[in-house]
């Protein structure tokens, strides 16, 4: 795994990104994400996201979608998608995330 994410406090593991998986996100996602907060996540860093982080991951994700041919490269679309989900439900479930990298 090249990130996993866990809630904070807790340390529960809720889940994994492969290395494949973090570089579908690391140009589109990730890169935004860092000119707009300031934090950068990096798969071999460790780090935190708060629900407002998780919030503005999401917004990115959403101009991203909207900007783009979803039949382009539908594996990182399905990735991005994905991810999205996953970071609503965590937002829904106001957990905050701590990121371990490899």
């Amino acid at each position: 795994m090249a990130l996993d994410f866990y809630k904070l406090g807790t340390k529960e593991y809720l889940f994994g990104l492969e290395s494949e998986k973090y570089f579908d996100l690391e140009k589109d996602i990730f890169i935004p994400f860092k000119y707009r907060t300031g934090l950068y996540i990096d798969e071999y860093k460790n780090g935190n996201l708060s629900v407002e982080n998780q919030k503005t991951l999401v917004t990115i994700i959403d101009e991203y979608i909207d900007k783009t041919n979803l039949n382009k490269n539908k594996q990182k679309i399905k990735t991005i998608l994905e991810f999205r989900g996953l970071l609503l439900y965590f937002i829904k479930k106001e957990y905050n995330l701590e990121l371990h990298g490899d």
